[in-house]
C-alpha cells in the first residue's frame, strides 16, 4: 500500500500492545488485529505469525459504518492480501490510525496455502 488511502507502511517484525483486540488461530498459524502507537497516534494492523508456510496470506479491512451511501453498505476498504514468502515468516500488514469512534472498525482476514478458505475475525 505503501501509504495509499490512509495505510502506512511499518516493519513487519512489529507488534502491537499485548493486549490483542482480535485474533484466531488456524493451526499453528497466528492471526492478530494489532494496535498500537506511532508518534503520537493510535494504530491498527493485522500480522500474521507461528508456522507460517509460503503463500500464507494476510489482510486488514477497514470500514465506517454510518457512512451514507446508495446502496446502505458501509465503504470498506482492504489492505491487502499480502503473502508470506518464507517458512516461519512473520508478516504485517501497512497500519491505519484508529479512532475512539465505533463507528470506524478494523478486522484481520487471512488464509493458508493448507487451508485457503478465507478467515476473519470479528469487527473491531
Amino acid at each position: 500500500m505503501g501509504g495509499r488511502r490512509g495505510f502506512r507502511d511499518h516493519p513487519d517484525n512489529a507488534s502491537g500492545d499485548s493486549v490483542k483486540p482480535r485474533e484466531f488461530w488456524v493451526g499453528n498459524v497466528h492471526f492478530t488485529l494489532e494496535k498500537g502507537v506511532y508518534g503520537s497516534t493510535q494504530i491498527g494492523f493485522g500480522k500474521i505469525s507461528g508456522q507460517t508456510r509460503p503463500g500464507d496470506k494476510v489482510w486488514m479491512d477497514w470500514r465506517a459504518n454510518g457512512w451514507d451511501n446508495a446502496d446502505s453498505v458501509s465503504p470498506w476498504l482492504q489492505c491487502g492480501p499480502f503473502t508470506v514468502q518464507s517458512a516461519g515468516q512473520s508478516l504485517t500488514t501497512p497500519f491505519r490510525r484508529t479512532s475512539t469512534d465505533p463507528a470506524y472498525q478494523f478486522r484481520v482476514c487471512g488464509s493458508l496455502v493448507t487451508a485457503p478458505r478465507a478467515k476473519c475475525s470479528v469487527w473491531w
